[in-house]
């Protein structure tokens, strides 16, 4: 038996590129998931350290209500870019079946399609974002010592759009091609120039300008920016399939049939998005309604839960690549498999961050909030209820990632949807005048308990597995 997989030709060219399809359909579940798993891990961690290391340079310097101005801020922008980035999960979906199938010219297809896509979607979503940040920003009752801020941050922000849409599609048409090592390879450079630049612009140093808060933004404009330019080129050089040489700009011209396939299969996962961040809107603008401190302890929380929910969301995405070729090469048989070991390698994985984080205790908080304040108390109390529920959150996003690989878009929404609004804000709304705050934080084990009851549910009776192949019509 070879040491190595085999070498899947998928171009013409001399080179050759390496993508390892073969050990996604043939090799052993467990350490084929953590092996295709653990660089996005890394990549996910290492952008929630450069998120954490911005928040930490804003919240010292600039003192803790800009850190509420980067938190709330924040809540619009994964709304703009969440509404888009649904396609760009259905495009690597695609691609994953089209490789199982063995079509390396939908391949190109898709790629180009959702390329243009990106950039179009970009540039009008940065736009709207720029000009209605105030009135975006005053639907959510911010504290007036931040609103300011918070305007400088989100404007700056949008204007990072155009080139993290398309780094964005071109990591998940990567993943879907079964390569984890590029994305984070590229990553890394858009992480480390971050952490250069941002803080450095934030105060001035090194003799760039003192932008204030707006500085960490223009910071990962610039990361994203050199990244995406360092990826096309690297793409190229090395003759990979989704880099479309001469002959293939064709595919750049919109396929309206195509693009209206990606995107309504890729809409749910956009309005799954909206319907969260949407419920979070409505519990932060709660959250603010308690005073600055519960705010700022809010915001401080919120910093630590990424890292305990990113491994669910790392192992997610590979069982969705790895279950999207499995079945696009007929191979059933492997699919109960990937989601049962799955499940159990993401929540292992997320109950380890939870306990790291609840082991720690004050110390990480302390990074973002003062000693000895009520902010410091209060967000120790948060982490308390809300850090294990996010152990139920691992298993339905793993099952939502499986019945999503055989374009099954809308039930993992529907499922969302009714965790959020059906259970955790009326029971936030309904308490709150009992319980206080405590309502709020209580409301989130609430949601991710009966949201990873009614994704087993679906994935053990749903109909998803008798869907076609999301790029039937197009092979």
């Amino acid at each position: 038996m070879p040491s190595e997989d085999p070498v899947i030709e998928l171009s013409n060219a001399p080179q050759r590129t390496q993508i390892n399809e073969r050990r996604l359909i043939d090799g052993p579940v467990t350490p084929t998931l953590v092996r295709f798993g653990m660089p996005l891990l890394a990549t996910n961690t290492l952008m929630a350290l450069s998120g954490s290391w911005g928040a930490v340079w804003v919240s010292h310097v600039l003192g803790p209500n800009a850190l509420t101005a980067v938190v709330n801020a924040n809540l619009f922008m994964w709304m703009l870019t969440g509404s888009v980035m649904g396609v760009g999960s259905a495009a690597g979906i695609a691609i994953g079946q089209a490789l199982g199938h063995g079509d390396r010219r939908v391949v190109k297809k898709l790629t180009g399609n959702a390329i243009t896509f990106a950039l179009t979607s970009s540039f009008l979503s940065a736009g709207l974002g720029y000009v209605f940040a105030p009135n975006l920003l005053d639907l959510i009752h911010l504290p007036a010592s931040a609103r300011d801020m918070a305007i400088d941050y989100l404007r700056y922000t949008c204007l990072s759009m155009p080139p993290v849409f398309v780094f964005s599609f071109l990591m998940m048409m990567l993943r879907g091609v079964g390569d984890a090592r590029t994305p984070f390879r590229f990553s890394l450079i858009a992480i480390v120039l971050g952490l250069i630049l941002s803080p450095a612009l934030l105060v001035g140093a090194a003799g760039l300008p003192e932008m204030g808060i707006a500085g960490v933004a223009v910071g990962g404009i610039l990361g994203y920016g050199v990244a995406l330019l360092a990826l096309v080129t690297y793409l190229y050089i090395r003759h990979h399939p989704l880099a479309l040489r001469r002959e293939d700009l064709h595919n750049f011209k919109p396929d309206l049939a195509l693009i209206w396939m990606l995107v309504t299969k890729g809409a749910p996962m956009a309005a799954e998005n909206i319907i969260i961040q949407g419920a979070y809107f409505l519990l932060l603008s709660l959250v603010n309604a308690q005073g600055a401190a519960t705010a700022a302890a809010y915001a401080a929380a919120t910093q630590l839960w990424g890292y305990v929910q990113m491994p669910s969301g790392a192992i997610a995405q590979s069982m969705s690549a790895m279950a999207a070729i499995c079945i696009g090469a007929g191979r059933w048989d492997r699919v109960g498999r990937i989601a049962f070991q799955g499940c159990l390698v993401s929540a292992g994985f997320t109950l380890l961050a939870a306990v790291i984080i609840f082991v720690l205790g004050d110390l990480p908080l302390k990074l973002f909030l003062p000693a000895g304040g009520d902010a410091l108390r209060i967000a120790r109390d948060i982490n308390h209820i809300v850090l294990w529920g996010w152990i139920f959150l691992a298993i339905t996003n793993g099952l939502s990632a499986m019945v999503r690989a055989n374009s099954a878009m809308l039930a993992p929404t529907i499922i969302y949807a009714t965790t959020m609004w059906v259970m955790r804000v009326p029971f936030a709304l309904l308490l709150l005048p009992v319980l206080g705050a405590s309502a709020i934080w209580w409301s989130f084990p609430l949601g991710t308990v009966g949201s990873a009851g009614l994704a087993f549910a679906y994935y053990r009776w749903g109909g998803w597995r008798k869907n076609k192949l999301m790029v039937a019509d197009v092979i």
